[in-house]
């Protein structure tokens, strides 16, 4: 005999997704009959809600208890170096211990940031290179985490989209598609968004006319989100030289559809301007926090009687 739950936001390793502290007390527990396993290759699952990773939407959970978390949304054309930033960013910690304003306090997926960064460590043969590409199977967006505290005290949990960049250019062409779902997801929960535009690949002939329509489409249907959400248009690979007709229209875009972004730029060749821009984009996430929407019914009009308690995260 073998037993599992059937509900969608359990697994094996995790606590009953429902609250009970007795498993088979769950209407989804069910008693299988299955052959006698091997006792050699039995193994006990872990207590542990959850595996070091990146988390997942019903990973998201285990945080809410300590207060909101900040979204931090990392959206671009593919190989616009989104992965590649985040990857920056852990080994600037790992170096530093701090982003200018918020100190190192914690994460829940450093095995998440340690796969990132493997490829580039240094460790022999084969050369350190950049992270692979993000592959764009599933649905939803792998979330880094990062406990950050203020020069304050102020405690703070950060999450970052680590997502293709397929998902946004699909996004863009049409957002309702299906295959965007992913795309959708990041641009909802987000309180800041960080809009990439690669240089390398538009200051490429051959790439110039894809990456700039694609980041035109893309800024505009960004800028739709503009009034409700904080964004950074972000520059990278400023250490390529870009002609400044195709910065002026891009720029021109940005003005038109988003004019309330900030613009920041990134280099390899200066690691602090990356640590700056994390740095600015949870400080834009954290003075916009995103109230909660009421589940209940308002049964009368009292402030008193209609209370329901906080409902804008601390």
């Amino acid at each position: 005999m073998s037993a599992q739950c059937q509900h969608d936001d359990c697994f094996p390793d995790t606590a009953c997704a429902l609250g009970h502290l007795d498993r088979t007390e769950c209407e989804h527990w069910e008693q299988k009959e299955t052959e006698s396993p091997n006792p050699e290759t039995v193994r006990e699952a872990s207590d542990m809600p959850w595996n070091s990773y990146a988390l997942g939407t019903s990973d998201l959970a285990i945080l809410a208890g300590r207060g909101r978390s900040v979204v931090v949304g990392l959206i671009g054309p593919p190989d616009s170096v989104k992965t590649t930033l985040l990857t920056y960013l852990y080994m600037w910690l790992l170096a530093h211990g701090e982003v200018p304003g918020w100190t190192f306090a914690g994460s829940w997926t450093l095995g998440g940031w340690e796969t990132l960064v493997q490829p580039s460590r240094w460790t022999g043969e084969p050369p350190p290179s950049f992270p692979p590409h993000t592959s764009s199977s599933g649905r939803i967006p792998g979330l880094l985490h990062l406990s950050l505290r203020s020069r304050a005290g102020l405690l703070r949990d950060v999450l970052f989209t680590d997502a293709p960049g397929e998902w946004f250019t699909q996004w863009a062409k049409a957002p309702n598609d299906a295959s965007a779902v992913g795309a959708r997801w990041v641009i909802r929960h987000s309180d800041v968004l960080l809009l990439l535009a690669d240089c390398d690949a538009l200051a490429n002939e051959k790439t110039l006319p894809e990456s700039r329509r694609a980041t035109r489409d893309m800024i505009e249907r960004v800028g739709a989100f503009a009034a409700t959400i904080s964004m950074g248009f972000t520059w990278t690979k400023t250490d390529v030289s870009l002609p400044s007709s195709t910065r002026a229209t891009v720029e021109r875009s940005r003005q038109q559809f988003a004019p309330a972004s900030e613009v920041w730029k990134t280099t390899i060749d200066d690691a602090a301007t990356i640590a700056r821009v994390f740095s600015r984009a949870i400080d834009r996430g954290e003075g916009s926090p995103t109230p909660a929407t009421l589940s209940e019914p308002r049964l009368a009009h009292e402030p008193f009687l209609a209370f329901r308690g906080n409902h804008v995260g601390v």
